[in-house]
């Protein structure tokens, strides 16, 4: 998530808000969790990707049910 965040940022996030275009969120993925941006927003499933787009691991497609939260600060 390179410039946004930096490997060992925290991040503040609440898990009652919408998701939409543009935001960051942390989600559960194959027994790991990520935080990366939201590209796209479909009924039962979002579409993520990273900023840094050459170093991103690429996720793609998650749930809406694997989201924890949605960031709303960075410390």
């Amino acid at each position: 998530m390179e410039p946004y965040l930096k490997e060992g940022d925290q991040v503040l996030a609440f898990s009652l808000l919408g998701v939409k275009r543009g935001d960051v969120v942390v989600f559960r993925h194959r027994s790991k969790i990520f935080i990366k941006r939201v590209e796209k927003v479909s009924d039962d499933s979002i579409f993520v990707s990273g900023d840094n787009k050459k170093d991103s691991l690429e996720i793609g497609k998650i749930s809406k049910r694997d989201i924890i939260g949605k960031v709303v600060f960075k410390i």
